[in-house]
């Protein structure tokens, strides 16, 4: 796998601007979803210096962190398809963080790097009771109960526990469970277009970053059915770029990029 050359940035600072514009720009509210599409960018360029989101610092205004918290929430549910991303990010570590999937790479070059992974595994169970909307839930069984921890499991919570504060080095407080700041993607309007390929492949286009995804699961259903083999779609989002190659789940219903695997273990 290619060793990820990358340069970390802080949000961009914008004086006057329409957010109607930059909403269907990264998908979202400027604040939360300026990251959104770098994770997608650095796959496809990892030795040519990408941009990703820098490490928040301890005891600052959280503010210009909140992209870097929401670029990760929203790569796991969009790319790998996951609605537990406790239960996919818990999985990978005890499975011994295999990084044959680029995008593994990713998350441990940046967010496991800076020792922000494990405090949002334990964001993520601490706070599925209250989770107000979980995005990819309309398209298939979304089970919200609570896994039951191992004990090294509950020793690593209670770590990130003790170190728990509401600056930018935690996602706790940063209205990540509300689904208005990482729903663009799945949100009701959509502007995209689905041309077949070949026997099994298709290109998606999709103009906006604002409902890419629920344009992806609509008109996706209207591909022929193949026995025994799934449709492999290209994505592209014009505001975005190459997204991946993705494929829907016969189990879980839901469209993801990368290796079946990999993705029912985050549902």
């Amino acid at each position: 796998m290619s060793e990820f050359q990358l340069s970390r940035v802080e949000r961009p600072r914008l004086d006057s601007v329409n957010h109607d514009v930059l909403a269907a720009q990264v998908g979202g509210q400027w604040d939360w979803c300026w990251a959104n599409a770098l994770p997608y960018r650095a796959l496809v360029a990892p030795a040519a210096g990408a941009p990703m989101p820098a490490a928040p610092e301890r005891g600052v205004d959280f503010m210009p962190y909140l992209g870097y918290w929401a670029s990760l929430q929203s790569f796991l549910t969009y790319s790998f398809g996951w609605t537990r991303h406790d239960r996919g990010l818990r999985w990978w570590y005890d499975a011994g963080k295999p990084m044959d999937d680029a995008r593994f790479g990713l998350i441990e070059a940046v967010w496991g790097r800076d020792g922000n992974l494990l405090p949002y595994i334990e964001w993520c169970h601490d706070r599925l009771s209250t989770f107000e909307h979980q995005a990819l839930a309309e398209w298939t069984d979304y089970d919200g109960a609570a896994d039951q921890l191992s004990s090294e499991w509950q020793r690593r919570f209670a770590e990130a526990r003790d170190e728990f504060t509401f600056d930018g080095t935690t996602p706790h407080g940063k209205h990540l469970e509300g689904g208005s700041h990482v729903e663009g993607p799945a949100g009701t309007r959509y502007d995209a277009t689905l041309t077949v390929s070949g026997e099994r492949t298709a290109v998606y286009a999709a103009e906006s970053a604002l409902g890419w995804y629920r344009g992806l699961v609509e008109l996706g259903a209207g591909l022929p059915l193949k026995p025994n083999a799934s449709w492999r779609v290209e994505v592209f989002v014009r505001p975005i770029g190459f997204l991946g190659t993705y494929r829907r789940s016969r189990s879980t219903g839901l469209w993801f990029s990368g290796q079946h695997r990999y993705h029912s273990v985050g549902n």
